[in-house]
């Protein structure tokens, strides 16, 4: 079995190299997974146990700047599709699954539409849809909504404001789960998941509080700002979830992207926004 506190490396060609975690055997599947922001290949730890037993194996890159991953400049979606074709080459995945979270679900969406048929299935998880939606700061937590809208106006700025939460691990821990809400709060502070998602931020600040904003921000900028594909080209099956909970970013996303691909099954858990990641694939955070 592999282990999530190992880390992995691939070499790119441009001289970068991609850390990566891989989890799992695979006999029931293989994906690879886009974190969230923030976020890193430690972002499933918790659920290591519960993957390996349910046969998936699950892949778990760090995009430039976050982990081990060797930050990058001008990086934007067709260069992350491009990494993720070079993993799976890698890897010697003909094909496999592709997941996301938050806003690496649209990350995901990207390399869902860029590589074809290379994905069997996408699955995304408490997503974002900003520019699908006419208000979308009406439907998001503070901090969400004030980050969207910061990466938009001014990124350069955004990322050395983010330089303060990012210099610290219990810092960053503190601000989102502040801005989750209480149900969401409980949750993360749970045995059973605390640890995990503090060595997932702890690997996402591998870099240092200035690569780390950078990341954040450039992102976000991402996200929020116009997509350069539209989801009603990604012809794979899609499932989308949500949680009913969910303060961080608001169920209506779900309604925005759900409507615009073409073969989808929409699925709405009880749970807030991180209890959402495992719903992807079908296991409990509980032992």
């Amino acid at each position: 079995m592999t282990d999530t506190d190992r880390t992995y490396c691939a070499d790119l060609p441009d001289g970068r190299k991609l850390s990566y975690s891989d989890i799992g055997t695979g006999e029931n599947g293989t994906w690879i997974h886009c974190h969230g922001i923030p976020g890193s290949r430690k972002e499933a730890h918790h659920l290591q146990n519960q993957l390996v037993r349910s046969g998936v194996r699950l892949i778990v890159p760090d995009r430039p700047g976050y982990g081990q991953s060797t930050p990058a400049a001008n990086y934007g979606f067709s260069e992350h599709s491009d990494d993720l074709r070079r993993l799976a080459d890698h890897l010697q995945l003909t094909t496999f699954r592709l997941s996301g979270f938050s806003g690496g679900g649209v990350f995901a969406m990207a390399a869902a539409h860029e590589l074809g048929n290379r994905i069997e299935q996408l699955v995304i998880a408490a997503t974002p849809a900003v520019p699908l939606m006419e208000n979308p700061y009406e439907y998001a937590s503070e901090l969400t909504a004030s980050t969207w809208r910061a990466a938009l106006e001014d990124p350069e700025a955004l990322a050395k404001e983010l330089e303060t939460p990012t210099g610290s691990v219990d810092v960053l821990s503190a601000v989102l789960m502040g801005a989750a809400g209480d149900q969401e709060e409980h949750y993360l502070s749970s045995k059973s998941v605390f640890p995990s998602f503090i060595k997932s931020l702890g690997a996402a600040l591998e870099h240092g509080p200035k690569t780390a904003g950078d990341a954040l921000a450039r992102d976000s900028f991402l996200i929020a700002n116009s997509w350069p594909f539209s989801p009603e080209d990604i012809v794979v099956p899609v499932q989308v979830i949500h949680g009913s909970g969910d303060r961080l970013v608001y169920k209506d996303h779900q309604s925005r992207l759900s409507c615009n691909f073409p073969d989808v099954i929409s699925k709405t858990i009880s749970d807030g926004h991180y209890g959402a990641l495992s719903a992807i694939w079908d296991v409990s955070s509980n032992e």
